[in-house]
């Protein structure tokens, strides 16, 4: 009877456990019913439109941004290309979804059959609650289609990088051109979203052919092959005319000590901030208790994922740093937190990784024998963070609070009336009222009073209208 009730408990309680993350994401998948363009939207848009799709990429690359995947995903998929308002939160909920995927699968592809299903979709969807919890910018993250196609898109493409890179360290007899090339494509296409990205991916590549020649000493073609490809996509986007005129439009920047100084400084604070968070600091216990658990009793065969944890935990450093350290050269000011909500994935993603490369070294090169939490202390400290949730403000209450409020739905319908008036309208101006239920979720920058303003004169662009103006 004793042993029927803890089988019945530990199934009752690891539905309980995967309901409250469920939950946590749940509001982010409503809101995105409520989403609307503003801002750079209308700009990605109207080039792209009025200009057509090869046009556009090279305006991008030849004048500003010298980004070339993520311009070319923009002035592609962008349903406002085709004066779709529904298909813009479509797609905010199709990456939204993507991410919860592709972390599903990368935690598939580490875990192996080493866990259940039910197992890797709390796993997934614990990550993807500690990054909607500690991101810096939800709105810019995951509310506004420029920065969710800049950087959230290129956090999917380095899951799924990492998904594919296991594969490959997984086939060392036998080599998939298939996935090399497709290993290449992802190197090529992550370093043309964005800087930071670019940046961290050639550091990383780099990094490991490096190490791995010097510790085997042979070369690796492949290993090589795909730092070559880092190399050359880093100077694709970095030396790109585009690129280079914006950067010499501010002239704080490219002081190296300047540059280096900060970026230490900022990446202690960054670390220190994340570290002293009292609801990872408890998952990461959970998830040591929980993973060496499964570890126990496999062959050194079955587990691949062995390296020394120094050379990880410095790469791991290396990237975050390389992350810093973008702002600072080319801009002279700080991290803005739409960049940062790119650092705080790639943290996550390393703070992870790294903890099963230390388990893993320990069981295989150490022979640890590990010491698990006992189901009371599991059960304590589950409890301690649902606790923690309630008890301290953060982005998913505050993304709830903006639905039970009706704020997001007002927000939505101010803007339905917006655009029939703006349709509607026969006069040489159309004046338009301001929005005043903006979700604090969201990320939304209104136009101004003067039609010829930038953004005025490309909604009046997309709305087929002389001028729109804001009167009040």
């Amino acid at each position: 009877m004793k042993t029927h009730f803890k089988k019945f408990f530990n199934y009752f309680f690891g539905y309980i456990i995967l309901l409250f993350l469920f939950f946590s994401i749940l509001p982010f998948l409503i809101l995105s019913i409520y989403v609307n363009p503003c801002w750079d939207d209308f700009d990605y848009s109207e080039t792209a439109f009025q200009n057509g799709f090869f046009k556009a990429q090279y305006i991008w690359y030849i004048t500003w941004s010298g980004r070339y995947f993520s311009t070319a995903v923009l002035s592609s998929v962008n349903p406002l290309i085709f004066r779709s308002i529904l298909g813009y939160k479509i797609l905010t909920l199709i990456f939204i979804l993507l991410f919860i995927f592709s972390i599903y699968f990368l935690i598939s592809e580490i875990s192996k059959n080493y866990i259940s299903k039910k197992h890797k979709l709390i796993c997934a969807l614990a990550f993807c609650y500690f990054f909607v919890l500690g991101m810096p910018n939800v709105g810019l993250g995951l509310f506004w289609l420029p920065s969710s196609v800049i950087y959230q898109f290129a956090n999917i493409l380095i899951a799924i990088l990492i998904i594919l890179l296991i594969k490959f360290l997984n086939n060392k007899e036998r080599t998939s051109y298939k996935l090399i090339i497709s290993i290449c494509f992802f190197i090529f296409a992550i370093e043309g979203s964005n800087e930071v990205s670019m940046l961290t991916t050639t550091v990383f590549f780099v990094s490991v052919f490096i190490v791995i020649t010097i510790n085997q000493k042979k070369i690796n073609k492949h290993l090589l092959l795909f730092a070559v490809v880092s190399i050359i996509s880093f100077c694709l986007m970095y030396f790109a005319p585009g690129n280079e005129y914006r950067l010499s439009t501010n002239p704080e920047s490219h002081q190296l000590f300047f540059s280096i100084k900060n970026s230490f400084i900022d990446l202690f604070q960054f670390i220190l901030g994340r570290i002293y968070n009292l609801q990872l600091l408890i998952f990461t216990l959970l998830f040591i208790s929980f993973y060496s658990k499964n570890i126990v009793g496999k062959k050194s065969v079955d587990i691949t994922l062995v390296l020394n944890p120094i050379y990880s935990i410095i790469l791991f450093l290396s990237i975050l740093f390389s992350g810093m350290f973008v702002s600072y050269w080319s801009l002279g000011i700080s991290t803005p937190s739409r960049t940062l909500n790119v650092i705080y994935f790639l943290f996550l993603l390393g703070w992870f990784i790294n903890i099963i490369l230390i388990l893993n070294y320990l069981y295989i090169k150490k022979k640890f024998e590990f010491k698990y939490l006992p189901k009371y202390a599991f059960i304590i400290l589950c409890f301690a963070v649902f606790i923690s949730f309630v008890k301290e403000p953060n982005s998913i209450k505050l993304a709830f609070k903006d639905i039970i409020s009706g704020d997001a739905s007002k927000f939505d319908s101010q803007l339905k009336d917006r655009y029939r008036n703006i349709y509607s309208n026969n006069s040489d101006t159309c004046k338009i009222d301001s929005i005043k239920n903006i979700p604090k979720t969201f990320f939304y920058y209104d136009i101004g009073p003067d039609p010829n303003g930038k953004y005025n004169r490309l909604q009046s662009q997309f709305f087929n209208q002389k001028f729109i103006i804001r009167s009040k």
